[in-house]
């Protein structure tokens, strides 16, 4: 791999751009490049425990740089950048997967909308973790910070579905937003989140104490009246057990009421098996 020249750099991802509406050549020119910056020190066992994707072991700031010259077409050009991502996603490495994933999330909302209801298909053909975190967080960074009332839609779709992996998804692509700053609209995560928190077993528990956890963070005071409102909502016998699971990553303040709640909730239903 040669030694990274910005300047030198910042020229070829100019060129590349040039091509940002003509999907093939762009890929053709893409892979050209990241294979002319190709890590060729790290070792094919490496790659092979920690990847699904082929790769070129791109170097961060050249992917950067790249990102940067897809900004502005991104924007002005809505329909080719979309007819980009599926050709970026088609290619399928690594880096052009994740490159389509952040093309996608910078398309302005009202023309990508219609691009993202692919991600459930994409999120199913790819088991690389990097790729799945960049279409959760990346892909979705334009509807999440421009239109949140869509990004609630889509997520109430998934969080709502009987399908575990959708459930997982919800909660994962709910994360980056509870971890913001400016973020105030807890209500409105609350109410897509009932769902997938009723109906939490297994397959979704450690998503589920991820999200939970990121929701504590934001507002203790509104995860604890939340969590109380659904463990006094006949909750499932999966969900106290998962509670109780998933109950020693919280702080103790919730730890206390919520183990106040799951043994009311026992005695409860003891009670009721009695009666």
């Amino acid at each position: 791999m040669p030694a990274i020249d910005l300047a030198r750099l910042k020229t070829q991802a100019a060129r590349l751009s040039e091509k940002f509406g003509q999907p093939q050549a762009f890929v053709h020119d893409l892979n050209e490049l990241l294979d002319l910056y190709t890590n060729r020190t790290i070792r094919a066992t490496q790659t092979a425990r920690r990847l699904s994707l082929p790769t070129y072991h791109t170097p961060r700031p050249v992917l950067r740089q790249i990102e940067s010259e897809l900004d502005v077409s991104a924007v002005s050009r809505p329909e080719e950048a979309i007819a980009l991502t599926k050709a970026l996603w088609e290619a399928g490495s690594l880096e052009s997967r994740l490159l389509a994933a952040y093309l996608l999330g910078n398309i302005p909302t009202a023309q990508a909308i219609p691009a993202l209801v692919r991600l459930p298909d994409w999120l199913a053909e790819s088991t690389d973790k990097e790729v799945h975190a960049a279409l959760l967080t990346d892909a979705l960074a334009c509807l999440r910070r421009e239109n949140l009332e869509a990004f609630f839609s889509l997520l109430e779709g998934w969080l709502g579905s009987p399908r575990s992996a959708l459930q997982v998804w919800g909660l994962q692509a709910l994360v980056p937003l509870l971890k913001d700053p400016g973020f105030e609209n807890l209500p409105a995560v609350l109410r897509i989140l009932r769902p997938a928190v009723r109906a939490a077993g297994p397959a979704t528990q450690l998503d589920l104490q991820a999200c939970l956890t990121a929701l504590e963070q934001a507002s203790r005071t509104e995860t604890l009246a939340f969590l109380r409102e659904v463990l006094a909502d006949s909750p499932s016998p999966m969900l106290q057990r998962t509670l109780r699971r998933i109950l020693p990553t919280f702080s103790p303040e919730l730890q206390a009421v919520l183990r106040a709640a799951l043994r009311s909730e026992g005695r409860e239903e003891s009670a009721s098996t009695e009666g």
